[in-house]
């Protein structure tokens, strides 16, 4: 970010102004740039505004955002997020084309995918159940071997407590 002719705008620069991450020198110089740039100079003023709302409010839980996402956000126009929507529209319908021209119905091959992933899904479950029903008399014995100990502790631990009650 330059103050003179040929200078470039970087909105990560005017965020980190805002944010009072930049160090003295830098900040020197996007200070600089601002006074000669209107569009950078109304976007940290936005930036300004933003921080003091976001500021005013009370958060129960201590906010945390990855500062590349946050950083990201703010400069997507919405023409941009226009155009990737309205290209995920012509590639769906460009497969969908492909699929059909090729002889297969795009619904059967969503349908053939959904099975073929519930027949995963199944499969899977089948081999838990059958793992399960292979540990389970371990399973039991652990468990009742546990109950035992627990009770032979608490049973310690009841006779030392009421002997040391007589003693006092």
């Amino acid at each position: 970010m330059k103050g003179g002719p040929g200078h470039r705008c970087d909105p990560e620069e005017i965020f980190e102004l805002a944010d009072g991450a930049l160090g003295p020198e830098r900040e020197r110089e996007v200070r600089t740039h601002l006074g000669c740039c209107p569009g950078c100079l109304a976007l940290y003023q936005s930036e300004l505004d933003l921080n003091a709302s976001l500021g005013a409010l009370q958060f129960e839980e201590p906010r945390s955002v990855c500062r590349v996402v946050a950083m990201a956000l703010p400069t997507r126009s919405v023409k941009v997020r226009l155009l990737w929507a309205g290209l995920a529209v012509v590639l769906l319908l460009v497969a969908s084309l492909a699929l059909s021209l090729d002889g297969t119905n795009p619904a059967v091959f969503a349908v053939d995918a959904l099975v073929t992933f519930w027949s995963f899904v199944s499969g899977f479950a089948d081999v838990v159940r059958a793992l399960l029903a292979a540990v389970g008399p371990a399973l039991l014995v652990a468990l009742a071997v546990g109950a035992l100990l627990d009770l032979i502790i608490a049973t310690v631990y009841l006779s030392v407590s009421r002997r040391r009650a007589r003693e006092a």
